[in-house]
C-alpha cells in the first residue's frame, strides 16, 4: 500500500457497495469528461494496427495482485469452504476469471501495514515458526490452481529483534528465514523484494541480499528493486554506476507509475491513470521494468482506469508486468481502503462475496496472453494516431511459437465510436479471431468479460470491428477463455447474541472473525486452564512500516459495525505486569487513514495491580482517555484468570469484574461498534477466553439496568469526500486541494458547506502546525472564530453545536480567514468531515398475540405467541420474571413461546430486541390471564 508523503499534505453503508451505485459515478463523470458537443457522438478516426509476427518487443511478465500491505486476506481464511474456494477459483483458477499470473505476498511482522498487522514467523530471533499467518496458505491455494503462477515476496514491517531498519544484516537474515519458512511449505518463490516504499537502502545491501541468498539455496530467486515510488530513475542510475549491483538486481520495481489514486474520489476515476512513464535511462538497461505495484481503487469502480493503465504501462513506459494492490477486499469495511481488490469478501458469516469489475479487467489480458510471450512494438501503441492516450490504447503479444496472437484495446477516453483494423503478417496465425468485449460503465454484468463475436480475416489477413467508447476488448487466435460463475449467499449481518470459546479455533492462527489491526493474537493452548484461549504473542514493539503511528498498542477486533446495545464479556489473564481488557462499540476511521491507534472505541481494561478503568478512544490517535476507574485487590496479581463485562445501554456504560458491576459511566461520544481484546502493551503471553456478546434481555454477566428503553444517538461519520447536494454531503467553493485524510485552502473567503439533518453535528480537522483560523457557522448564524493550529497532526473535533431540529435540514459552513495565531506557519482551513447525531430509535415492539387479555388457560403446560419483524428476538415474562429469551420471530414474522403457568392470575409481557443493534423495543402492553 501507498503512503508517498509528498503526495499528501502532512498531519494526521452498505457491506457490499451496489454496482449501480458506483458504476453510475462513473458514467456521470464520463459523461461530464469525455462526451462530445451535440445530440449524437461522431465517429473518431480509423485505426490500422500492424500485427506483424517479425516485429521486435520485450517479453510479458504477467499481471498479478498483493496480499498484504496489510490484513486485507483476513476474512477470506473464515469463509465456508464452497465460497472460500470459489473466490480461489475467480482469483487464481485458469481460463475462469482473473487468471492471476503473479502473486505477491507479504513478509509479515506483526506490525499494521494499511488494514490490519499480520503475524510474523519469527516473534524472537532464531524461533522460527513456519505455520504462523496466512499467506503460505493463500500462495498454496494459488499454486495448487496454477502452477504457472510466480510467487513474490516482499517485507512491510518487520519482528521488533529486526532493529530500526530492514537494510541491515538482520533484515536480510530475516528474509532468508522467511524464504526457508515458504521452502518448508513446499513453496518455490520466484521473486523478492527489499523493504515496501522505505528509502535508505544502499546498492552494498542489495549486493548482500544476492550474496545471502545464494548461499542460503535461493539462488533462484530473482531479485526486484527496489518497490519504491521513485526505482526506475533511482535504481538504473545505480546500476549504471555499479556493474556488481546491476548483476544482483533481475527486475526494476515502481509503484504506482501511472499515479497513485489511493484518495481519489470515484467520480474522477474516468481521468486517472492517464499517464505511465518509466525513463529513457531505465529502458535502456534492458532490465525488465514493472509495475510492482498499482490500483488502490474500488474493487468495482476502480476496473475503468484500470483497463487503462494495464495497457499504457507498455505503450508509455515498457513496462512488462502490473500488480495490483490489493488481491481482495476482505478485511472488515471500516478499516482504511477496506473496498479495494479484485473480489470483495468481507462477510464469512453469510459466505456472501462480490466479484468486481477488476476481476475481468484483468482477465482481458490474463486468459489472453501467458508470462513469455512477446509484445509486438509496432502494434502496441495509441489509437487515432494520437502520441497520447486521448481516445485509446493497444498492445498485441505473440506466443512463443510465434503463431497466436492477441491484441488488448481500451477506448476509456473515446467520446465516440471508431474502427480499428488489424492486419496480420509476419507468420501469425490467420485463424478466425475471436473477440471478448466488457461495457467498463454498464451495470448489466452480463456485458463484463461476453463473448462478443468472432472475425473472420479476409484474403489479406485482415479484420475490422467497430469500437465502442469505454469498452475493452480481446482480440485473440486463441481459445479456452471463460467466465466463471458459483451462487453467492445472500448478505446478511452478524446476528446477536455471538459467542466464543475457541475450542474449534486453529492452533496458531487468529480466531474466527477477530482481525488483528496490531501486534499478533493467535489461537494457543490456555495457561492454567484447559482448551484453547487468544494469546498475543508479540514481544517487542515491531519495526513498523508505518512510521506515523502515534500510539501503537496491541489489539484485535471483530463482530458488526452496527452492534449498538449489548453486553462483550471474557476471561482475561496477565500474564506481565501491564493491562489486558475488552472493547466494545469499536469502529476504524475507514476512508484513507491507516493509523491503527486512531480507532474508535470504548474499553474495560485490568491491571495486574488491580486497577480497573472504563476508558475512550476518540479517533485522535491519543491514548485512551478513563472515563471511570478503580482498584479491586481480589483482581491483582499475575498468571490469574478474571472474567470481564462491558454492558452498553444507551448512553450507559457498565463495567463488571468476576460478575459484579463495579462501576459505570455515561457517555454519548459513540454509539455502535464492534467488540475486540486489547494489550496495554507488546506483552507476549497476555490471554483472553470464552468471549460472549449477549443482548440486553439475555445478560452473560448479570448487571442491573434501569427500566424503561435506552437508545443511543446514530452517528454518521460524512467525509470531506462525500460530496453534492444531499443530505450528509460537502460543497465546496475556491481552490481546496485533497489527501491525507482531509482537504485545505488557505484562500480568504473560500468554503466548505455541509448539508445534514440531526440534533447535533461536530467538525473534524487534521490537526496541523500550518494550520490557521478558521469561521465555523450553523445555518448562517454568527460564526465562530475556531485556531485549528497543532503539532500534534492528529484528528480532532474542533467545533460542536447541540440541541438542533432532528427533522429540519441544516449547514455547517467554515470559512478560511487567512489569519493565524503567532505560532502557526500557515493560515489553512483544514476540513476532514463532520460527525452527525440523529436521536435513535428502539426496536418495532413485537405484538403478544395469544393468549389474549383477561383470558382464562388452563394451568400447565402453555403455548404464547405472536409476531414481530423477522428475525427479532423476542423475551416473554411472566409477572415480571423471563420465562423464553430471545425466541426469535421466523420469516413471516412469527414467534411463540412454550412455558408453565402456576394457578392463578399472572401478567404476561414481550420484549424485542433488534439481532444486529442490540436495541430493545418497548415492551408490550400488559397481557392478564388468570390460569385455572
Amino acid at each position: 500500500m501507498h503512503t508517498h508523503t509528498e503526495r499528501r499534505r502532512s498531519g494526521g453503508g452498505d457491506r457490499f457497495v451496489a454496482v449501480a451505485a458506483v458504476l453510475a459515478l462513473i458514467m456521470a463523470a464520463a459523461a461530464v469528461l469525455l462526451a462530445p458537443a451535440g445530440a449524437g457522438a461522431a465517429a473518431l478516426p480509423d485505426t490500422s494496427i500492424a500485427v506483424n509476427g517479425q516485429d521486435t518487443g520485450r517479453t510479458f511478465d504477467g499481471l498479478g495482485a498483493i496480499s498484504g500491505g496489510g490484513g486485507n486476506t483476513r476474512l477470506l481464511t473464515d469463509y465456508p469452504a464452497a465460497q472460500r474456494n470459489a473466490i480461489l477459483d475467480y482469483l487464481f483458477k485458469p481460463g475462469y476469471g482473473a487468471d492471476l499470473q503473479l502473486l505477491k505476498v507479504e513478509t509479515s511482522g506483526d506490525g499494521n501495514t494499511t488494514s490490519g498487522a499480520e503475524q510474523t514467523v519469527e516473534e524472537t530471533r532464531g524461533v522460527i515458526n513456519c505455520q504462523a499467518g496466512y499467506e503460505f496458505w493463500l500462495a498454496q491455494q494459488a499454486v495448487k490452481r496454477n502452477p504457472q503462477i510466480k510467487l513474490y515476496g516482499l517485507t512491510w514491517a518487520a519482528p521488533g529483534w529486526v532493529g530500526s531498519s530492514m537494510y541491515t544484516q538482520n533484515g536480510i537474515q530475516y528474509i532468508t528465514d522467511w524464504l526457508g519458512c515458504a521452502k518448508q511449505r513446499g513453496l518455490t518463490f520466484a521473486y523478492m523484494g527489499g523493504w515496501n516504499e522505505k528509502g535508505g537502502w544502499t546498492a552494498a545491501w542489495w549486493k548482500d541480499l544476492r550474496a545471502a541468498l545464494d548461499a542460503h539455496g535461493f539462488a533462484k530467486v530473482k531479485l526486484v528493486a527496489a518497490d519504491q515510488v521513485s526505482s526506475f530513475s533511482d535504481v538504473s542510475g545505480a546500476m549504471a554506476q555499479d556493474p556488481d549491483f546491476a548483476e544482483a538486481v533481475s527486475v526494476i520495481g515502481e509503484h504506482y507509475p501511472c499515479g497513485w489514486n489511493g484518495p481519489t474520489p470515484i467520480s474522477d476515476y474516468p481521468n486517472v491513470e492517464t499517464s505511465c512513464p518509466s525513463s529513457p535511462a531505465a529502458q535502456a538497461l534492458n532490465t525488465p521494468l514493472w509495475a510492482a505495484e498499482q490500483g488502490s481503487m474500488s474493487y468495482n469502480a476502480g476496473g475503468l482506469p484500470m483497463a487503462r493503465a494495464d495497457n499504457i504501462d507498455y505503450v508509455d513506459g515498457r513496462m512488462t508486468a502490473s500488480i495490483n494492490w490489493p488481491v481482495v477486499a476482505s478485511a472488515y469495511s471500516d478499516v482504511g481502503f477496506a473496498d479495494q481488490g479484485l473480489v470483495r469478501a468481507d462477510e464469512p458469516w453469510t459466505g456472501a462475496y462480490d466479484v468486481g469489475l477488476s476481476t475481468w479487467v484483468t482477465a482481458h489480458t490474463t486468459q489472453f496472453a501467458q508470462p513469455g510471450w512477446q509484445y509486438l512494438d509496432g502494434a502496441s501503441g495509441y489509437l487515432g494516431g494520437r502520441s497520447s492516450d486521448e481516445v485509446g490504447s493497444y498492445v498485441t503479444l505473440k506466443s512463443p511459437g510465434g503463431k497466436d496472437w492477441s491484441s488488448v484495446v481500451e477506448t476509456t477516453r473515446a467520446t465516440g465510436p471508431q474502427t480499428v483494423e488489424l492486419a496480420v503478417s509476419g507468420g501469425l496465425s490467420t485463424r478466425p479471431v475471436h473477440v471478448w468485449s466488457t461495457n467498463l460503465v454498464s451495470n448489466d454484468r452480463s456485458q463484463w468479460f461476453a463473448q462478443d463475436r468472432t472475425l473472420v480475416p479476409d484474403a489479406h489477413g485482415t479484420v475490422t470491428m467497430t469500437l465502442q467508447p469505454d469498452h475493452l476488448y480481446s482480440f485473440t487466435t486463441t481459445t479456452g477463455q471463460h467466465k466463471g460463475s458459483a451462487a453467492v449467499p445472500a448478505s446478511k449481518p452478524l446476528a446477536l447474541p455471538y459467542s466464543d470459546s475457541f475450542t474449534t479455533g486453529t492452533q496458531g492462527q487468529q480466531a474466527r472473525y477477530l482481525a488483528t489491526m496490531e501486534g499478533a493474537f493467535t489461537v494457543e493452548p490456555c495457561a492454567g486452564r484447559g482448551g484453547n484461549c487468544v494469546q498475543m504473542d508479540t514481544p517487542a514493539k515491531p519495526l513498523e512500516w508505518q512510521s506515523n503511528i502515534r500510539t501503537p498498542y496491541p489489539y484485535t477486533v471483530g463482530g458488526d459495525e452496527a452492534w449498538s446495545n449489548y453486553q462483550v464479556s471474557a476471561d482475561v489473564r496477565n500474564a506481565q505486569p501491564g493491562s489486558v481488557g475488552i472493547l466494545g462499540r469499536q469502529s476504524n476511521l475507514g476512508g484513507t487513514e491507516e493509523d491503527p491507534s486512531k480507532v474508535h472505541y470504548y474499553s474495560l481494561t485490568l491491571s495486574d495491580t488491580g486497577a480497573w478503568s472504563i476508558n475512550l478512544a476518540d479517533g485522535s490517535g491519543s491514548a485512551a482517555r478513563s472515563l471511570a476507574g478503580g482498584t479491586l485487590s481480589s483482581a491483582a496479581g499475575l498468571n490469574t484468570w478474571h472474567n470481564l463485562a462491558l454492558t452498553f445501554d444507551g448512553s450507559l456504560i457498565y463495567a463488571s469484574v468476576d460478575g459484579t458491576t463495579v462501576g459505570s459511566a455515561t457517555d454519548t461520544t459513540l454509539a455502535a461498534g464492534k467488540v475486540g481484546l486489547v494489550a496495554s502493551g507488546y506483552l507476549a503471553g497476555e490471554q483472553y477466553d470464552n468471549l460472549k456478546v449477549s443482548t440486553l434481555t439475555d445478560l452473560a454477566v448479570p448487571v442491573a439496568l434501569p427500566a424503561g428503553t435506552h437508545t443511543p444517538e446514530a452517528v454518521t461519520n460524512v467525509g470531506y469526500d462525500a460530496t453534492g447536494g444531499a443530505v450528509n454531503q460537502w460543497q465546496y467553493s475556491g481552490s481546496w486541494q485533497s489527501g491525507g485524510g482531509n482537504t485545505w485552502d488557505d484562500t480568504a473567503g473560500d468554503k466548505a458547506t455541509l448539508t445534514f439533518q440531526g440534533d447535533s453535528v461536530t467538525l473534524q480537522s487534521m490537526a496541523n502546525a500550518s494550520n490557521g483560523i478558521v469561521d465555523v457557522s450553523v445555518d448562517g448564524g454568527s460564526p465562530t472564530a475556531v485556531d485549528l493550529y497543532s503539532g500534534s497532526g492528529a484528528l480532532a473535533s474542533v467545533f460542536t453545536r447541540t440541541g438542533l431540529d432532528p427533522a429540519q435540514r441544516h449547514t455547517l459552513t467554515v470559512t478560511v480567514t487567512g489569519s493565524k495565531n503567532p505560532a502557526s506557519g500557515g493560515s489553512f482551513a483544514s476540513v476532514a468531515g463532520a460527525l452527525v447525531s440523529v436521536p435513535g430509535k428502539p426496536a418495532a415492539a413485537p405484538v403478544l398475540a395469544r393468549p389474549a387479555d383477561a383470558s382464562s388457560v388452563h394451568a400447565g403446560r402453555i403455548r404464547i405467541e405472536g409476531t414481530a419483524t423477522p428475525g427479532e428476538l423476542v423475551t416473554v415474562s411472566v409477572s415480571g420474571k423471563p420465562a423464553c429469551v430471545d425466541q426469535p420471530a421466523d420469516r413471516h414474522g412469527n414467534w411463540r413461546c412454550d412455558t408453565r403457568l402456576q394457578r392463578g392470575s399472572v401478567v404476561l409481557t414481550a420484549v424485542g430486541v433488534d439481532p444486529v443493534t442490540g436495541l430493545m423495543s418497548a415492551p408490550t402492553a400488559p397481557v392478564h390471564v388468570r390460569a385455572t
